[in-house]
């Protein structure tokens, strides 16, 4: 019975109908599946950082096709020409795209990146506040969160001096390991020894 329903009820659609439900559908999926491994695994959205000049990704494509076959199907059902249903349905998933794309590349900017900038030297001399304890001589790492370019960083980082609690202003005086190590000092203390590396003030 309910094959037979849905047999009746896909008979009554015409051709462009019938399209757009199964676009609307099949893209509605693909873009909650999308959506669904983005959340489990958010390295994958920190990965997509650097293919963010691109216009045209996976999640804007879906998101158009997603719009424009729902909107044009519900255009669909009230005027008869089908020029009326794809063209809102077109504007309709052009809007959208546009809109998620904006939100996408407003949330990555606002989001922390953990890896070194393209251009590591632009970090010296930078400002910022201690996340997880330095230890003290360079005996370890800590964890220190900054802004370049404003766009804010979370880099593991080191001191020559004492102990950096978390909160701490301190100041970069050195990069190494391509820019993925950060030397930093006390925002206050004048007094920071340099001698190993040659570090510039």
């Amino acid at each position: 019975m309910p094959g037979l329903f849905f047999g009746d009820w896909w008979g009554q659609l015409n051709l462009l109908q019938q399209s757009l439900w199964l676009l609307s559908v099949s893209s509605s999926l693909l873009l909650l599946i999308l959506i669904v491994m983005s959340l489990l695994d958010p390295d994958t959205e920190a990965e997509a950082n650097a293919r963010l000049a691109k216009v045209f990704n996976a999640r804007t494509i879906l998101t158009f096709l997603t719009f424009f076959a729902w909107t044009g199907l519900g255009v669909s059902y009230y005027w008869a020409a089908p020029v009326a249903a794809l063209g809102t349905g077109l504007i309709a998933g052009l809007l959208a795209a546009v809109f998620a794309k904006g939100i996408t590349l407003m949330l990555l900017r606002l989001a922390p990146r953990g890896g070194a900038p393209r251009h590591p030297e632009r970090l010296m001399a930078t400002t910022g506040r201690v996340l997880a304890v330095v230890p003290s001589h360079r005996n370890g790492f800590g964890k220190v969160h900054l802004n370049v370019k404003g766009a804010p960083y979370e880099l593991e980082a080191m001191t020559a001096g004492f102990e950096l609690k978390p909160g701490a202003s301190v100041r970069v005086v050195g990069v190494i390991e391509e820019g993925r190590v950060l030397v930093v000092e006390p925002l206050e203390d004048e007094g920071y020894p340099h001698e190993e590396h040659g570090l510039p003030r």
